[in-house]
């Protein structure tokens, strides 16, 4: 022990480096909640269409052209972003040949509802 140090002195430093450890762990266990917390808010944010669903817009898109007597060649969507879809409908009307293109887009809400429209 260190002539200058009493007993006392060394006790109060011992358990003083306890407490600055066990805050120092609190500190860090708060800041990998925060970091989780956010991480998981920032997944749900940037959820949107899946496969699945972008399958199922252009079924509906084909389904509805069809039941207006179009021959659908080709329907194409893309994800512009999580929650937005961007694409086309290639489609012949009838007694025609020629294949006409219409633009189409979709969205989806915070709720998971869609929409969707070719113009």
């Amino acid at each position: 022990m260190d002539p200058g140090l009493r007993r006392d002195d060394l006790n109060f430093k011992l358990n003083q480096g306890l407490v600055v450890n066990r805050t120092g762990k609190i500190i860090v266990v708060v800041a990998l909640v925060l970091v989780a917390v956010s991480a998981y808010t920032s997944y749900r944010g940037t959820q949107g269409f899946n496969p699945a669903e972008i399958d199922d817009i252009k079924k509906k898109i084909t389904d509805d052209f069809t039941a207006r007597g179009m021959t659908v060649a080709e329907v194409s969507m893309l994800r512009r972003a999580p929650r937005e879809l961007a694409g086309y409908v290639k489609f012949k009307t009838p007694g025609s040949d020629q294949v006409q293109q219409k633009n189409c887009t979709a969205a989806m809400t915070s709720d998971k509802a869609t929409t969707w429209s070719c113009q």
